[in-house]
């Protein structure tokens, strides 16, 4: 399945959310990632943010795609395209 999530945290975890998100997808963009993961992959990075995201002060949006095909994504200015994806 292909993943793009956006999130607006609280100052004292954009660190620890980004960090957990660069682990399993691409960073396009602030607080945008987005890339394919497996199902146990996705389970493995919810509890993570489950655990860590303070549901009174923080927003989390995940958009779930079947595959990437489906998405059609268009750049004005720089993408900060990074390509050192690691799981």
């Amino acid at each position: 399945m292909y993943y793009i999530i956006v999130y607006d945290v609280n100052e004292r975890r954009i660190r620890k959310v980004h960090n957990i998100l660069k682990k399993y997808l691409y960073w396009r963009q602030r607080s945008v990632f987005e890339g394919e993961l497996s199902n146990s992959q996705f389970r493995q990075l919810m509890r993570k943010l489950d655990g860590l995201v303070n549901e009174a002060e923080d927003s989390v949006i995940i958009y779930e795609v079947q595959y990437k095909g489906l998405v059609k994504i268009h750049y004005l200015g720089d993408s900060q395209q990074e390509d050192d994806f690691v799981i």
